[in-house]
């Protein structure tokens, strides 16, 4: 048992099932599973049992019945920040009884599956056993953050401690202590978010491709309900991965694809993505040099600090207003621009500045910070201006807040780049799906579930596969025959992804690599390999077209 779990208690559900059948058939399935239940015999007890102590809850639509919305709502909304209650609902079998707008309803205040009855036994279980799954990842969530915490409150206490003896010193003494407390805290967030958001990726990754797989497969039922259960799968998914990746992004523990990027044209181009984003009571105003210097950058991380500054400038604006985009060459230190007075060279700037409500000093101060929001509960993650912040830094420049006398700009500072700028190619997911018919690939994969969805993907494009679970196993297989290896980053073992790719390089050079990860301790360590490059979750399009690519230079 980890601390996290010893933490939490033992696993325990509430049911809520008025019926005596329903309830005794839930109890013994539950305690046959290990897992104690808390029997609710009205919706009073109902409600006060959905507390931290709960790793679930179940409830019948005959209980649901004896249930309000509000009442139900205000107990979920009792939950602290890290909670969120999975919730089981069991309907019964008759469809055409089942009031959709009230489940629709429900399924907005709180973390809500339904299943309907009848149903096998084994489906059953494995939604309680996903629910508990989620459930433990939230208490290892607030066991991470109360560590966080703690070492916040002994950090801050070292650094006031410090302060009192640098008050003498001059100014320069104080930025650089700034600094170090800053690349500190930037530090510990990267070790606690980094296996959160490993396995949390591993988990998308199955998710998604098995999404893709159920839609491949039932192609050809053209049921209506099966395709919009699966377009909502795709879309949680996407909405777990952003939130992944901001969280990443911040930390700088997420690999970039930079490429020389011409950021007249990109500005231009991306101008009409942002003025829908801002929506129609905002005017968006662009103005931007012509003769702006090439950046070298990740189109795809571009996109997203922009859209991300956009949805807080909407949101400081709600009456409508104006949003200006703009952007210019400077060369730093420019006393103009005091933000970047520790920058030293060429930069462009970009700078998005709105007419909203503005920032207070102290929300400015924080609002890089990830989790940080003004916004009511449901409204926002507070984490997009903290990718904003992570991807400059990553990027070798800086974000930065500026108060205005009325509204607030955001800007970014990024370093003047070598080479001939490009267009930003298109998405993964716009691009065809290559078939692989007779390609034998290796696939180098530690977690079971993932590496099961992997194979099952690239049988469907006609490959054969062969599978390992670690480099280690990898460098004793037989490589005849083989045309491409496609390997995960993080494994356990003697030696990594990367390290598999030195390897490789030193006995099968021609070989072809795509490399896969959701998280990176040292994205740096990607640098001058010549490899292929996917991150988790990835779609099917993405895999095959990086493969094919792989493919297509090493006979060059």
């Amino acid at each position: 048992m980890t601390p996290e779990e010893a933490a939490a208690g033992p696993a325990s559900v509430v049911v809520f099932a008025p019926v005596e059948g329903d309830a005794a058939a839930l109890r013994a399935m539950l305690e046959a599973e290990g897992v104690a239940v808390r029997a609710c015999t009205d919706a009073a007890g109902f409600y006060a049992s959905l507390d931290e102590q709960a790793w679930c809850a179940i409830v019948t639509e005959e209980g649901l019945d004896r249930c309000t919305l509000e009442a139900l709502d205000a107990s979920l909304r009792r939950q602290p920040a890290w909670s969120d209650l999975p919730l089981l609902t069991l309907a019964g079998p008759d469809l055409a009884k089942v009031d959709s707008r009230r489940f629709a309803r429900l399924a907005r205040i709180g973390n809500v599956t339904l299943v309907e009855r009848p149903t096998a036994r084994e489906v059953l279980l494995m939604s309680i056993r996903s629910a508990l799954r989620t459930r433990r990842l939230q208490f290892a969530v607030r066991a991470q953050w109360q560590a966080l915490e703690r070492h916040a409150s002994t950090l801050e206490a070292a650094v006031e401690e410090r302060t009192a003896s640098l008050e003498r010193e001059i100014g320069e003494r104080r930025r650089v202590e700034r600094a170090l407390a800053e690349a500190r805290r930037l530090e510990s967030l990267g070790r606690l978010t980094g296996g959160v958001a490993h396995d949390f990726n591993n988990i998308l990754q199955v998710i998604s491709g098995s999404e893709t797989l159920l839609r491949m497969l039932l192609a050809k039922d053209g049921n209506e309900r099966t395709a919009r259960a699966l377009d909502s799968i795709r879309r949680a998914s996407g909405h777990g991965a952003a939130l992944t990746q901001q969280l990443l992004a911040y930390a700088r523990r997420q690999p970039l694809n930079n490429v020389p990027l011409d950021l007249s044209l990109y500005l231009y181009a991306a101008g009409e993505m942002l003025g829908t984003a801002a929506g129609a009571q905002i005017q968006l105003v662009v103005r931007i040099n012509q003769a702006l210097w090439p950046v070298s950058v990740d189109p795809a991380q571009l996109d997203a600090a922009l859209l991300n500054i956009t949805g807080n400038a909407r949101d400081a604006m709600p009456a409508g207003g104006t949003l200006l985009l703009e952007a210019r060459n400077l060369a730093l230190p420019d006393p103009a621009w005091p933000e970047g007075e520790d920058l030293d060279g060429d930069y462009v700037c970009i700078t998005l500045s709105d007419d909203g409500e503005g920032m207070s000093e102290d929300t400015a101060r924080q609002a890089f910070e990830p989790f940080f929001t003004t916004k009511s509960v449901g409204k926002g993650t507070g984490l997009g201006l903290s990718q904003v912040h992570g991807f400059a830094s990553q990027s070798h420049g800086l974000a930065f807040i500026r108060r205005e006398q009325r509204g607030t700009t955001v800007g970014i500072l990024l370093p003047r780049g070598a080479g001939e700028a490009q267009a930003a190619q298109a998405a993964a997911s716009d691009l065809p799906v290559h078939s692989l018919a007779g390609a034998r690939i290796l696939c180098v994969e530690d977690d079971p579930v993932v590496a099961e969805t992997m194979s099952s993907l690239l049988s469907m494009l006609d490959a054969e596969i062969v599978l390992v679970d670690s480099a280690d196993a990898a460098i004793e297989a037989d490589f005849d025959g083989i045309d491409l290896v496609l390997s995960d980053v993080m494994m356990p073992g003697s030696m990594d992804g990367i390290g598999l790719v030195h390897w490789l390089a030193s006995r099968h050079s021609d070989l072809p690599v795509v490399l896969t990860s959701g998280y990176m301790v040292d994205p740096g360590r990607l640098e001058k390999l010549r490899v292929q490059f996917l991150r988790k979750p990835y779609t099917l399009a993405a895999l095959a077209q990086a493969m094919s690519s792989a493919l297509e230079q090493s006979v060059q």
